[in-house]
Parts: structure tokens; sequence; C-alpha cells
């Protein structure tokens, strides 16, 4: 398995990244996975105090985190229209509870304020090109037996692989659910 590595807050090194795919492979990317939030998180300065976050910094951080996923997503669906039509063509972002949260956290403001965008674009995108095109784009969070986000001891790198080629390899369902659940073995629980 080959994995790309990209600064996600330059649109540039995104180009090049599906770029390097279609060099490597000969193809365009069909499935692209999606974890730019991850150097996109910075702590509140002042506990309890969404705003603090200096504006620079904060500014940093959404473009990494939810400006990186558009850039990503414009390539990716440009990329799909042109993959065989018998290849599954994915989106897979990774999430947490930020990203589908009724009620914000104000200790997670600025990665929960990335999150959120990412789920509007992922559910803009199954609506966009789902139905009619087949690809599918997923915003994927492991959670706990309650439906919680998991501890850090639940966490598992194996459960998301499973999750995702699960995903990957089922073909795409009415209705095109696009928010996923999935617990620490993997197994799916919930798709919206």
């Amino acid at each position: 398995m080959t994995s790309i590595k990209v600064d996600v807050s330059k649109p540039a090194q995104v180009s090049a990244a599906f770029q390097e795919v279609e060099r490597t492979f000969g193809a365009p990317a069909n499935v692209v996975i999606y974890n730019g939030e991850v150097a996109a998180f910075s702590s509140l300065p002042n506990k309890g105090e969404p705003f603090s976050l200096p504006y620079e910094q904060f500014t940093s951080d959404f473009t990494a985190g939810a400006l990186g996923a558009y850039s990503t997503l414009q390539h990716t669906v440009e990329a799909f229209k042109r993959v065989e039509d018998d290849k599954p063509k994915v989106f897979i972002a990774t999430s947490n509870f930020l990203g589908t949260s009724q009620k914000p956290s104000i200790a997670y403001f600025g990665v929960g304020s990335q999150k959120r965008t990412l789920a509007y674009y992922v559910q803009g995108a199954n609506e966009a090109y789902g139905a009619s095109r087949g690809f599918r784009f997923y915003l994927a969070a492991q959670v706990d037996a309650l439906g919680r986000a998991p501890s850090e001891s639940e966490f598992s790198g194996e459960a998301h692989a499973i999750a995702y080629w699960t995903l990957i390899q089922k073909p795409r369902e009415a209705g095109g659910a696009w928010d996923v659940r999935f617990n620490k073995e993997g197994s799916i629980l919930v798709k919206n």
C-alpha cells in the first residue's frame, strides 16, 4: 500500500499529490483518505474562552483543516470524473464527534469549526455527486459502545483501516449515507 503525504494548507502541494498518484499508479485517484486536521489544532490560551486564540493562529489552523479539505475535494472530484466506471470512487474524511455535534465544544473550538465545515463539504459533495455519478463521500468517526468519543486507549488504527476498507468495498447504498460511525473493532454501527 502506498500513501502520499501532503501539506493540505498549500494548494500547490494538494495538486502535486494528485499528479503524483496518477504518475505512480497510471490512473487518477479513486480512493482518497483525508485526515488534514491532524496538524491544525491549537489549544486555547485562555481555557473556556473560544475567541482567545489569536486570529492569525485560528486562520492558519482553519486554512490547513477546512480550506485544505476544500482544495482536496476539488481535486478529488476532478480525479473521480476520470476514473473508470467499474472502479469505486470513495472519499473518506477522518472525523470525530466535533463534525456532527449539535453543541459546540469550547475546549476544541478551533478544530471543531474545521470538522463542522468538513462535514458540510462532505454532505454537499455527497448530495451533488452521489446519486448522479456514484461518487461516495463519507465523514467517518470511531465511537465507543455508547456512540460517544472513545477514550485514547480505545482509538485504533486497525479499526479505522477495517471500517474504511468496508466502505470502499461496498457499493453505494440508496439514500447516500455520508455520516459513518464505527467501533473499536472496525464494525460500522451507524450510517446517516
